[in-house]
This record gives structure tokens, C-alpha cells and sequence, in this order.
């Protein structure tokens, strides 16, 4: 992050933090580009500024061409211990996926955009209520971005896993480099990074530094960014090993980490076994896994994709006990999840009058064992909370 950015442009860039409307924030991020030197030293802000310019001009875009109706149809509410979307390439298969592993019934045509508006169904997997929602297109069969495509990948945005679907019929390698790259221009990543950097905005206080990890800069350094960016005040918290760039970037575009995997659908097309494998590979980068779907073979598709999407959203099932009684439904909670995390998800007072647990299952050498709140649980435990 260059320090020495003109005064003109630093009060352009305060202007674009304090912009509500999209088309004023346009307006800014426009001038305040023409104000930024183009120079090896600004390389990077000005990339970054530019992603986040043409995410701008879609949605406005989108919001133009989108006829104002009283009730959103592209909103889901959000149902069951978690979200899975179905994003993707048209004709890709969505709504035979869709159909096959919920109880949805989407329309399921030869021709390309027939659906024109999210649709959920409920899957239910290792007793566990997961809700699987088939979005628009994002991608024609030629690879041109639809009418629906930033609408979207908003919705995919705020999901828990994003289910990549590409069209096994067509060039398989080509649309998933088309689809990451829509997804990076509007902040979302696939890849896990070393450093995860949130940054809440305050309305006082000055800029903080909270660091949970390694950071390779100083307060000060944040300061002089964020100040130069227009951000007076916020804490910065940053988890794992992290670099100014990182700050930078997050500040910028506001990017989040999603859990992905990527179907194959109508696998039985793909005649190009090196297109496959370069796929394979090219996934494998990303560190998601990969499968196949085809009509033919659906009911075993179907079993191999509800085990990798459980997997991949890095949930486990927690069941209670009380007075020797365990519940049949259990409690989600994410991979990591704590004893006092799992009183907070049953109660505030839970978490608040918390003394100790006992825990039967694989988190514990001793079945039964007393444990306090900081213990770590696993997938299948069973556990009796003491107040």
C-alpha cells in the first residue's frame, strides 16, 4: 500500500467509504482512479479498485434490467444446519441434481435458463437437514454471463458451500476457469487462505490491532493503510500469517473464503479424458474435491455428492444427554466447535452458568469423562452439560 497517494485521491477514497448508493460509490471509485498514479507502487490497489468498480457497475446493472416487484424472489431463507448452492454453467444439470437429492420438483427442460429464480429443497444426510438451493445460471452454454448472474452469486455468497456445476458436454476446464474468475470479481475466493482479516468499521476509537496469528507489519502500518483508504476507525483482526497486502485487499474488496466443491454434471458426455484430468488437476490447486453426475448412474452419483458435501462444510453432530436420556436430534456445530460453544447453541444461560461436561465418544480417551469448556468435540460425541 503506497503511503504517498495524493491528497486528492485519499479524500476520494474517504468519500467511497462513506458512499451508500451504488451509483454514487461508482461515481468515486471513477475519480478516484483517475487521481491514483499508475506506477509499479499502485499496481495493486488500482487492480483491486478496478474488481470492485465492475462488481458495481453489474449490480447496478442487474438492479435495472430486474423488474421492482413487492416480494425479492432471489431471496432464500436460509433452513436446516446449513446451506449448499448449486452454481454453474446452464444445462449443466442443477435441476436434475436438485430434484435428486431433495424433495424439490424444478423444472427439467432441454433448453438452456429455465430456471429464473432460486429454488431450495431439503436434503437429509447423516440425520442432519441440509438445504440445497438450485440458482440461475451464471454461464450460457457459450460461456457468456446471463441476465441472473450477479443475483446469483450473491445468494451463493452468503450460502455455506458454494457446489460448483459444470456441463459435462461442453468444455469442462474453460468453464470452471470462467466461473472462478466471475467469483473472484466479486470478492468471493476458493481457496483457503493462510490469513484470515476482518475489519469491523467503528464509528470511534481509532484504528486497533487485534492479532490472534502472526502479522508481519505494525499498528502503525494499518493506521497509514486504512487512513489513506478513508477508514478513521475500526478494529482489525487478524487470524493466522498475515501481510499488509492482506489488510489491503480486504479492505478493498471486502473478499470472503467459501467453502466450494465442483460436480461434474452429465458426466457421460465428457469424451476428452486429458480435458478430465486437466480438470482434476486444475481443482486439486483450489484443494476441492471433485465429482461426478450423470442421469444414468444418478442413485450412485447421488450418495458419492451427499457425502462431499457433508465433509466439505466441516460440520459435526453433537448429541445431549440429561439424566441418562440422549436426544435423537442433534446439535451442528462447525469442525472445531468447543464444549462452552455447544451451551451457547442450546443457551445463553447455558454458556453463562457453565461448570463442566461429561463427553462419551472420540473427543475422550476415558468414556464419560469430565471436561471443561474449552475441550474440543468431535463428530458423534455425546455430551451432558453441568450448571
Amino acid at each position: 500500500m503506497p503511503t504517498n497517494l495524493p491528497a486528492e485521491a485519499q479524500k476520494k477514497l474517504a468519500e467511497y467509504q462513506a458512499a451508500r448508493r451504488v451509483e454514487d460509490k461508482i461515481r468515486i471509485l471513477e475519480e478516484a482512479l483517475s487521481l491514483i498514479p499508475d506506477h509499479k507502487g499502485t499496481e495493486k490497489m488500482r487492480r483491486h479498485l478496478k474488481t470492485t468498480l465492475a462488481k458495481l457497475r453489474r449490480e447496478l446493472e442487474t438492479r435495472r434490467t430486474t423488474k421492482a416487484t413487492r416480494q425479492d424472489l432471489f431471496h432464500v431463507k436460509k433452513e436446516g444446519a446449513a446451506q449448499v448452492t448449486l452454481l454453474g454453467v446452464a444445462n449443466s444439470g442443477k435441476s436434475t441434481i436438485l430434484s435428486t437429492l431433495t424433495n424439490a420438483k424444478p423444472a427439467v427442460e432441454a433448453y438452456q435458463l429455465t430456471t429464473v429464480r432460486p429454488i431450495p429443497g431439503m436434503m437429509i444426510h447423516n440425520t442432519v437437514e441440509l438445504q440445497i438451493v438450485e440458482l440461475p445460471a451464471v454461464l450460457t452454454e457459450e460461456l457468456e454471463e446471463t441476465g441472473f448472474t450477479s443475483r446469483s452469486v450473491a445468494v451463493a455468497r452468503n450460502s455455506d458451500l458454494i457446489a460448483i456445476t459444470l456441463n459435462g458436454g461442453g468444455d469442462i476446464t474453460e468453464q470452471f476457469r470462467r466461473i472462478v474468475s466471475i467469483l473472484d470479481s466479486y470478492g468471493i475466493v476458493l481457496k483457503r487462505k493462510r490469513a484470515d482479516v476482518i475489519i469491523e468499521k467503528k464509528d470511534s476509537g481509532g484504528i486497533r490491532l487485534v492479532t490472534l496469528g502472526s502479522f508481519q507489519g505494525t499498528q502503525q502500518d494499518v493506521k497509514t493503510l486504512l487512513h489513506g483508504l478513508g477508514i478513521k476507525h475500526a478494529v482489525v483482526k487478524i487470524y493466522g500469517d498475515a501481510t499488509l497486502d492482506d489488510v489491503e485487499e480486504q479492505a478493498i474488496r471486502e473478499a470472503v473464503y467459501k467453502r466450494s466443491m465442483v460436480i461434474v454434471g452429465r458426466a457421460d458426455l465428457i469424451k476428452e479424458r486429458e480435458k478430465a484430468e486437466e480438470l482434476k488437476h486444475m481443482v486439486s490447486e483450489y484443494g476441492l474435491p471433485i465429482t461426478p453426475f450423470s442421469i444414468l448412474y444418478k442413485d450412485r452419483y447421488a450418495s458419492r455428492i451427499k457425502e462431499t458435501m457433508f465433509k466439505s462444510l466441516e460440520i459435526i453432530r453433537i448429541y445431549t444427554q440429561k439424566d441418562g436420556v440422549t436426544s435423537n436430534k442433534p446439535i451442528v456445530l462447525h469442525r472445531g466447535a468447543t464444549v462452552l460453544e455447544l451451551a451457547q447453541a442450546i443457551h445463553r444461560e447455558f454458556a453463562e452458568k457453565l461448570q463442566y461436561a461429561r463427553v462419551w465418544g472420540k473427543s475422550v480417551k476415558i468414556q464419560g469423562q469430565q471436561v471443561g469448556p474449552s475441550h474440543v468435540l468431535e463428530d458423534g460425541d455425546i455430551v451432558e452439560i453441568h450448571i
